[in-house]
């Protein structure tokens, strides 16, 4: 064979050779066929597949057929070594049954005097002598050295390869010296590694509340302990969060997110993961005697004033449960808060702290000041007056304070919304009233009989929500101004100190007079779904608050958080 167009001539007579079918039959078709494919480098040629091979050869074999290649150097030139399929120097003879590679070095005359060394580099590494001359990169390489001299070869492997061992004049792992007394060959194989292992890493599960976190090896959380586990990099894994007995699953955190029970990861390094539980019903402060049943939130503290042997102070506690602090001293018929400062009136006084605690500042004086509402850029609203006498209702920014009515007669119950500021009023005949949150003229929105008393008043996009001293709570839409009657429980009655709360359309109250079951209940704006959050026959529930996770409330004089 020949390169170019010899080398498809030698080809096409080695095919018909092969038993090439003249007549177009089909019948040899699933007979299995293997390639050979030979190279070679240096001035020689190698005959016994089907031709004369120079430079890089192909030809097709029956599977299983016999093959004689030789290799013959041009004029001047000689023949070094096989490498690939074959080896040494002599004849080289194949069995075809599958496809080989074969390749031949040829070289120059050696020069009077000299040897030739060839070095054939298996694999991928480096092989160098000392001295220089040879110099082989995963590649067949040779050096004519002088008669008699000693040559030491080195092997370096290349990244993801180890050195196997010598073969040829030298043998074996250990180090290679040869004396050139002779044209000789040595072979230098080089393995490639096995793949690093994959890589171990840690998940780390953290678990707050009664409930656990298992899967990958995972078992933590109340007894469990098991809580870091090591793994192979890249396994997947699937946790599972199962909440204890009256406990809800909150959300995964870290790695991991959402409400849904469970969690796919494939960690590829360290991991940690959270996994929040939640008590359906928490006691967050028990009844000792201290309570007063006066509540506020912010986003995630719940406030509330207590009697203790040190004297009267607002206490907090965090929404989750935690240990009880003391903020402020004082006396507290009113709280409201936000992440900054709370606020509160003894019903003379208006003041402030920081939530975290900190140096009490007086505000506002002025008798009674009723219940306290904050807007979303920290503004304090207050009114002033008993009903009967004439008060004033108030705006509070950057400790200013500004009147935005006169001449009322408030009955204590504030609300806010982006707009207008809403408070109870009664001037002989019972009324919910707005002013523009900034001052303006007042309106009354609604106007009872002078048997109405309202005095807790509540507001979201929709509408404006109030009850009165009978316990029950009406909703006057703020598009149409329709008004509706939600009820406040089985029976009425008259109710001390009747309070309600707002939250995503849907409104909770706590029910006191009139026939039992007495408790905290809720129904939608539209009056629709009315249902108990908790009740029983004793009368003692008060101070509701709610927010997006839960109700608070008073109960027998303890401070409870229900999850909705």
């Amino acid at each position: 064979m020949r390169g170019g167009g010899g080398a498809c001539v030698a080809l096409a007579i080695f095919a018909a050779a092969c038993g090439g079918n003249s007549n177009g039959s089909s019948s040899n078709t699933s007979v299995k066929q293997v390639t050979l494919r030979v190279t070679t480098s240096g001035n020689g040629v190698v005959r016994g597949a089907g031709g004369d091979c120079r430079s890089s050869c192909s030809a097709q074999y029956t599977a299983g057929a016999q093959v004689h290649l030789v290799a013959v150097p041009d004029a001047g030139s000689l023949f070094t070594i096989w490498a690939g399929a074959c080896g040494g120097s002599g004849g080289c003879d194949l069995t075809m049954d599958v496809d080989r590679d074969v390749s031949a070095a040829f070289s120059g005359a050696v020069p009077a005097g000299s040897h030739r060394l060839t070095v054939i580099a298996q694999g991928m590494g480096r092989v160098t002598s000392t001295p220089s001359g040879i110099d082989c990169d995963s590649a067949t390489c040779s050096y004519d050295f002088p008669d008699g001299t000693s040559v030491a070869l080195s092997a370096a492997p290349a990244a993801g390869f180890k050195f196997d061992s010598w073969g040829g004049a030298c043998t074996g792992p250990a180090g290679c010296a040869v004396r050139v007394s002779s044209d000789a060959a040595v072979f230098a194989s080089f393995v490639a590694l096995p793949p690093p292992p994959p890589a171990q890493v840690h998940l780390v599960a953290t678990v707050t509340g009664p409930g656990t976190v298992t899967g990958g090896g995972l078992d933590c959380g109340e007894s469990a302990s098991v809580c870091d586990v090591t793994l192979t990099g890249g396994t997947d894994v699937t946790l599972t969060a199962t909440a204890a007995g009256a406990t809800r699953f909150f959300g995964w955190g870290g790695a991991c997110a959402g409400t849904a029970t469970t969690c796919t990861l494939k960690p590829s390094a360290d991991t940690k993961v959270t996994a929040e539980f939640q008590s359906e019903v928490l006691v967050l402060a028990a009844n000792d005697g201290t309570n007063i049943t006066v509540l506020a939130l912010n986003t995630t503290r719940v406030f509330w004033p207590r009697w203790t042997s040190a004297g009267s102070a607002i206490w907090s506690v965090p929404k989750n449960g935690g240990d009880p602090v003391r903020v402020a001293g004082g006396t507290a018929s009113a709280i409201v808060a936000d992440d900054s400062y709370l606020y509160w009136t003894d019903q003379y006084n208006l003041y402030s702290a920081p939530v975290g605690g900190g140096q009490v500042a007086q505000l506002a004086s002025g008798y009674p000041i009723g219940k306290l509402a904050l807007d979303e850029v920290g503004a304090l609203y207050w009114t002033v007056g008993a009903g009967t006498t004439l008060g004033s209702v108030h705006r509070m920014q950057d400790r200013a304070d500004t009147v935005l009515a006169n001449d009322q007669h408030p009955t204590g119950g504030v609300a806010v919304d982006s707009t207008w500021l809403y408070f109870t009023d009664y001037d002989g005949k019972g009324s919910v009233r707005r002013v523009p949150r900034k001052g303006g003229a007042v309106e009354s929105l609604v106007v009872c009989d002078s048997s109405c008393f309202p005095s807790a008043v509540r507001v979201d996009p929709q509408n404006v929500y109030y009850r009165d001293q009978s316990g029950n709570i009406f909703v006057l839409g703020k598009s149409d101004a329709s008004l509706r009657t939600l009820s406040g429980g089985s029976g009425a009655g008259y109710m001390y100190n009747p309070d309600l709360d707002v939250n995503a359309q849907v409104v909770y109250w706590n029910w006191t007079g009139g026939n039992a079951p007495y408790g905290i209940f809720r129904a939608n704006a539209d009056g629709s779904s009315p249902a108990a959050v908790d009740s029983s026959n004793d009368n003692s529930w008060s101070a509701l608050r709610v927010d997006d996770a839960a109700v608070y409330y008073f109960h027998g004089g303890a401070v409870i958080r229900r999850l909705k």
